[in-house]
């Protein structure tokens, strides 16, 4: 190991050529951060990035985006943001327009541009040292609003003070960024100053950041990997030429959160919220073609198959989550940072009390309402819910029958469980809604499945993408889009008189929105290579949601519609 002081600060640590980012002691390494705020690691290794994520996470806590832990940061023909192309990146610190602001910054080069590129570190405690007593005060009592639209992973509008203390080595800093006149814009708006003020005060800034000795130019060499203290730095990009190979991954290490209620945030993420307002459907949809009445809806034994149906839902997404915490870690970072959070152990006592509580509502509700059948739903919710995940089940590994796994788990099962309030044995009806709108629905979860190829490929899980590459996916998913939604019209469509089918129109709106939409990836998947159509995929993914919820919710409000007819509430 050869240590070389970069200048004006920074360390560049040489060595053994093929050496492993793991074998590296983490504490020595946040020490020389410390000192150094840049240390640039040569030799080590390149990794995939889902290999850098769970290398990084030794040096703390991943910050989640939305495409998950690692950015991958290259030139895009089409992009709205500057970040993707080969401009200049003015000076900023990042996780200014997220909800935390992450602590180390880790870097990884894949490719470097021959020229240019190089990205600029600036040592802000050395910009404060420098100043005078009169900038310094200038400083501390300045206050910056920034702005910008979110067109890519972080956006909005947010008041910072231009000193802040770092919050590990309790030392001042400057928490500045420059304005953005390119791709999505920023913004940069000194508060309580006039403004001849704040044009002097942000040209201060500017001179002072941008001096020589406070500022580190760091060229790309291919394999490279860099530590940075995103607290005690500022960082920006030089230009490189268009079209050069520039291509760095990028992952942030947040400090442990020590606020109060961080710990029942992650309790509430392995619940998967976000599939709650999905689930809403599920469960009203059976009650309104069942219910003899709206009053019905009231009574004890409804409002126990609620406290059941979501407790069977989470049980099973605790679960999901426990056997893919590793998978997790790189593209759902959120989840199996949440694990980590809480604990694995204490994960699984509240699997096993929810589980307990599952089985005991359905047990009574049985009693309550005299349908013995009743006593299964919750072991056999359980038993299902966990088979999906944990092995001896392990349905999510059984290629093409996952699809029955998923009609049967997260639609007929509970669909039929919430009819049994109302009716003594589901009723045909009841079966066959539950069929359709489950392969209607898991047309976009194909999508969400596609997503996961690489992931579930690598650790030799064997889905129905998997088993259909992501061009069958998609197209099976177009087929049970049509099928599925075309199926649930007309099993609605035999209980109602034909001047009221006009009610179902709104199902083949939604339908077809959904197709076209899966009609163009699957044009824009046209001539690319495998590789290429994951990336089509994944780059669709973040819509994935809103056209599960819209799908499901213009279900709703048809059967909806429906029952009014039948209570007589609409003419």
């Amino acid at each position: 190991m050869n240590l070389v002081p970069l200048e004006p600060f920074g360390l560049r640590v040489e060595l053994p050529s093929g050496s492993h980012f793991a074998e590296l002691d983490i504490d020595m390494l946040k020490g020389w951060v410390d000192e150094h705020r840049v240390v640039q690691l040569r030799g080590l290794l390149p990794v995939p990035p889902h290999m850098l994520a769970v290398l990084s996470r030794r040096l703390g806590p991943l910050q989640p985006w939305s495409f998950g832990a690692v950015h991958e940061i290259k030139q895009e023909e089409k992009t709205e943001n500057y970040l993707y192309t080969e401009r200049p990146v003015p000076l900023h610190w990042d996780g200014a327009f997220a909800d935390a602001v992450p602590h180390w910054l880790v870097f990884l080069c894949l490719h470097a541009p021959p020229a240019g590129g190089e990205t600029i570190f600036v040592d802000t405690c050395g910009v404060l040292a420098r100043a005078t007593p009169q900038q310094r005060e200038r400083w501390r009592n300045a206050r910056v609003r920034y702005t910008t639209e979110k067109k890519v992973h972080y956006g909005g509008s947010f008041t910072s003070p231009v000193v802040a203390l770092h919050p590990t080595l309790k030392v001042d800093v400057i928490r500045y960024a420059e304005p953005v006149a390119d791709l999505n814009p920023v913004t940069v708006q000194p508060l309580n100053a006039a403004a001849d003020e704040a044009t002097t005060l942000m040209a201060e800034l500017g001179a002072a950041l941008n001096a020589p000795e406070v500022t580190l130019s760091v060229p790309w060499q291919e394999g490279d990997y860099i530590v940075a203290d995103n607290h005690a730095l500022l960082h920006g990009r030089r230009a490189f030429a268009s079209g050069a190979p520039r291509h760095l991954y990028r992952v942030n290490i947040l400090d442990p959160d020590q606020r109060w209620w961080a710990t029942l945030r992650a309790w509430g993420r392995v619940r998967r919220p976000e599939f709650f307002r999905a689930e809403l459907p599920i469960l009203f949809i059976p009650a309104l073609l069942c219910a003899p009445s709206p009053s019905s809806f009231l009574s004890l034994a409804f409002l126990e198959a609620v406290l059941l149906f979501f407790l069977l839902f989470n049980v099973g997404d605790m679960i999901n989550c426990w056997f893919d915490r590793d998978i997790d870690l790189h593209r759902k970072t959120h989840l199996a940072e949440a694990i980590a959070r809480i604990g694995a152990r204490s994960l699984f006592v509240q699997i096993v009390l929810s589980s307990l509580a599952a089985v005991g509502l359905g047990v009574h509700l049985a009693l309550t309402l005299q349908r013995d059948w009743l006593a299964l739903a919750g072991v056999i919710g359980v038993v299902m819910g966990a088979g999906y995940s944990a092995p001896p089940l392990w349905l999510k590994n059984r290629g093409l029958l996952q699809l029955a796994a998923y009609v049967g788990i997260l639609f007929f099962g509970p669909m039929v469980m919430v009819s049994g309030v109302f009716l003594p044995w589901p009723s045909l009806e009841v079966v066959l809604v539950a069929i359709a709108f489950g392969v209607m629905q898991i047309g976009m979860l194909l999508v969400n499945s596609a997503e996961d190829l690489d992931e579930d490929e690598r650790e030799g899980i064997r889905t129905a993408a998997v088993v259909l590459q992501a061009g069958g996916t998609i197209r099976l998913a177009i087929t049970c889009v049509v099928g599925g939604s075309t199926g649930l019209a007309i099993i609605l469509a035999a209980g109602v008189p034909a001047r009221q089918w006009f009610l179902l129109l709104p199902l083949f709106v939604c339908a077809a929105w959904n197709t076209a939409w899966l009609f163009r990836l699957l044009v824009t998947m046209d001539g690319r290579d495998e590789a290429g159509c994951r990336v089509a995929i994944r780059a669709q993914g973040k819509h994935v949601p809103r056209r599960i919820e819209s799908a499901a919710w213009v279900a709703l409000v048809v059967v909806a519609a429906l029952a009014a007819l039948r209570w007589g509430l609409l003419p």
